[in-house]
């Protein structure tokens, strides 16, 4: 969005406008508004939305949290006017709670997830995990940092944040090649979270710089400090941004440059809120050993794949893309693709249970795979099972004419 855009959340009486989804800026300003409109006297607001074009998870996430906390522990109410219809389907107004819906295992992305306990942080990040894996080609390193970091932040939410739940939203560019994320909470905040610990912050932006430190948390009881030092560390190798807003404090890091803003308005001195936005691009490699000190954690997406022999089984009638469409052709191929890039291992493509597929999803994933890898990467690298005649008469055409086509190209 163009950085001429308004941040500014206008007030009429209790009608706040809202100038942009795209802008983190916004939430301060959002929060700015309702305070003086409750010194007016109002608790029962209207929010006009027909200024809004574009939505971001930075601005989505934490404005979802908001809402309900006002609505929850305040006792306002909120009216929605002139609301797009992208907007409503990012349920940015109503969160959906991961414990009561779990429609985020087919599609988990651009929409706002509330959640309160590990099974629904396992459930959420496993779901982003295959999406992204199906929707792009990640470099090596990138969909274990992703895990690392949606992990260790949510987790630190139900640890650290003394709130009951959180929230997260997720989108994926295609054209800038990057994965956005933000985890928001309205909870006690990292500068609160740290009174009671050996640690002795100055102030918002003081306490959010020792929290990303290795080894620092409120109590080794609990954690032992590498959740916030990873993050950053993995952002950083990746040359991807991360901004950190908890309390008062803002602090930014992009590569090598860190920037710091010490008066964000926030709820309360008892709700300091935290909200961790990052980016990482899938274009580019990370190397979780190095970014993490030497420690590569092991990866279960991979090694629960694995049979006795260690090599990888991906049995396509588990997947619910099916194999009869050049779309699911693409995605099964990027997944197989970014399972490449994590292992060294044979991947071996399981066909048992698969009655048909078509030439369209043979040429996308078989073809176009032995194109990748060359015939004899391909053969060193992979193997077929479980095909039965029509299978493999229709594969055998599809790689023959998939080959044909680009030797022409030659």
């Amino acid at each position: 969005m163009s950085s001429e855009i308004s941040t500014n959340v206008n007030r009429d009486g209790n009608i706040l406008t809202i100038p942009s989804l795209s802008s983190p800026v916004v939430i301060g300003n959002f929060i700015r508004a309702i305070y003086q409109g409750n010194e007016s006297g109002y608790t029962d607001f209207v929010l006009d939305f027909s200024a809004i074009e574009g939505v971001y998870p930075n601005v989505c996430a934490p404005l979802a949290g908001l809402i309900e906390y006002y609505k929850v522990n305040r006792g306002f109410s909120f009216k929605f006017s002139n609301v797009p219809e992208f907007l409503t389907r990012t349920k940015t107004l109503n969160p959906v709670d991961a414990a009561y819906d779990d429609t985020h295992r087919r599609y988990p992305l651009n929409v706002v997830w509330k959640f309160s306990s590990a099974e629904e942080v396992k459930s959420l990040v496993d779901a982003y995990l295959d999406v992204v894996s199906s929707s792009a080609v990640c470099q090596a390193g990138v969909i274990q940092g992703l895990e690392w970091c949606l992990n260790e932040v949510m987790d630190n939410v139900l640890q650290h944040a003394d709130t009951t739940h959180g929230y997260v939203m997720g989108q994926i560019h295609n054209t800038s090649q990057h994965i956005a994320v933000c985890i928001y909470d309205h909870g006690q905040g990292i500068l609160n979270s740290f009174r009671t610990s050996i640690h002795s912050p100055n102030n918002a932006v003081d306490a959010i710089t020792i929290a990303l430190k290795e080894g620092v948390t409120r109590d080794k009881n609990i954690g032992q400090g590498n959740g916030m030092w990873g993050l950053n560390n993995i952002v950083r190798s990746n040359s991807g941004l991360l901004n950190i807003i908890s309390g008062s404090g803002f602090v930014g890091i992009r590569i090598n440059e860190t920037k710091t803003l010490p008066n964000i308005p926030y709820l309360s001195p008892e709700n300091n809120c935290t909200t961790v936005d990052f980016q990482i691009d899938f274009d580019k490699g990370i190397s979780i050993a190095n970014a993490l000190g030497g420690y590569e954690p092991a990866n279960i997406r991979i090694e629960n794949l694995e049979d006795e022999s260690n090599n990888v089984i991906y049995k396509l009638a588990e997947k619910n893309s099916g194999t009869g469409t050049r779309k699911s052709g693409i995605a099964i191929r990027n997944e197989i693709i970014n399972i490449r890039n994590q292992t060294s291992s044979i991947i071996v493509l399981d066909f048992n249970g698969v009655s048909l597929i078509s030439s369209s999803f043979a040429d996308e994933l078989i073809g176009k795979l032995v194109v990748q890898y060359g015939f004899i990467g391909f053969t060193q690298g992979f193997r077929l099972i479980g095909m039965n005649e029509t299978i493999e008469a229709i594969t055998n055409r599809s790689v023959f004419q998939r080959l044909s086509v680009n030797n022409q190209d030659l």
